[in-house]
């Protein structure tokens, strides 16, 4: 029987500027065929996924191609790469002493999260359509305004039924993605959907207060949980920039991505201690001789 042929997803985590740029972009061009134009576009909102499979020999061209140019990446096989799915949507939780409790529409618990199950939060806001109303000119009277026209020795204008569209600016609205594990499950709290009431004498008038607090509290109590930068950003109120998307799609790429990162950086740290280990054991015995490899993630 035939054996099946791999395929992989490609995970850059590195931004690629200048005096690489060029060098990474001719190697995509060769090992993918893509036309140098659109490599380009892809490249410069890197760091990200690749968004096409790509059969192993080409993955195998890239990653080294990547890693010649010191730029940190790596593949997964594309049955086995991360998914959170469609993140469920929670309105009520307590954040209490020992985890999590997610509750339901009258309060009673329906899942639980102790705190160092937590393994990652990712924090932003979602940019909100303007929202635009029909509103019409006020007009007196018909007959008043047919009568002084014709005083006037002028023609009855036609009535003009034609509207003026008025623009209500929305602001941002705050989302939350926790991803918890064992099993693995992504939570979405949405700022203006929150039932805030375990905060008890913390609760304040407006969402908008209340959801920085929610936020402060997982990330005091998840002591292990990865936290992303746009979740640091946005505690910190830095650069709207760095917390802002345009959608909650782009918010959970974005949480799938710094997963990725945080286990990459997780292993690169431990190989890293475990090489350092193996080359202290070699200079206290020479005759060991051992070596090290990068590991091509499956």
């Amino acid at each position: 029987m035939p054996k099946t042929a791999r395929s992989y997803r490609l995970v850059i985590f590195d931004e690629i500027d200048e005096p690489v740029f060029q060098d990474a972009r001719d190697l995509f061009c060769t090992v993918t065929g893509i036309h140098p134009t659109d490599a380009v576009q892809w490249l410069k909102r890197t760091p990200g996924t690749w968004p096409h499979p790509l059969d192993e020999a080409k993955t195998r061209l890239l990653l080294d191609g990547l890693y010649e140019l010191a730029i940190a990446a790596e593949a997964w096989l594309v049955d086995r790469f991360p998914n959170l799915g469609t993140p469920r949507n929670i309105h009520r939780v307590a954040c209490l002493a020992e985890g999590l409790r997610i509750e339901g529409i009258r309060g009673e618990p329906t899942h639980w999260t102790p705190w160092n199950k937590v393994e990652m939060i990712c924090a932003g806001r979602i940019g909100a359509s303007d929202e635009f109303r029909n509103t019409s000119q006020p007009r007196w009277p018909g007959a008043i305004v047919t009568g002084i026209r014709a005083l006037t020795l002028r023609a009855p204008r036609p009535s003009d039924r034609r509207s003026r569209s008025q623009r209500i600016v929305r602001d941002p609205v705050g989302e939350i993605l926790v991803v918890r594990r064992d099993p693995r499950v992504a939570f979405r709290f949405l700022e203006d959907q929150m039932n805030y009431s375990y905060l008890g004498d913390r609760l304040a008038q407006s969402s908008a207060e209340n959801f920085p607090v929610f936020l402060a509290d997982l990330c005091a109590r998840s002591m292990d949980a990865y936290l992303t930068a746009s979740t640091k950003a946005l505690m910190a109120n830095g650069d709207p920039s760095e917390y802002e998307f345009p959608n909650s799609q782009a918010l959970l790429e974005y949480a799938t991505h710094r997963l990725l990162w945080s286990w990459y950086s997780r292993d690169r740290e431990r190989r890293n201690n475990a090489q350092g280990e193996q080359s202290q054991a070699n200079e206290d015995n020479p005759d060991t001789g051992g070596f090290s490899s990068d590991e091509f993630s499956a």
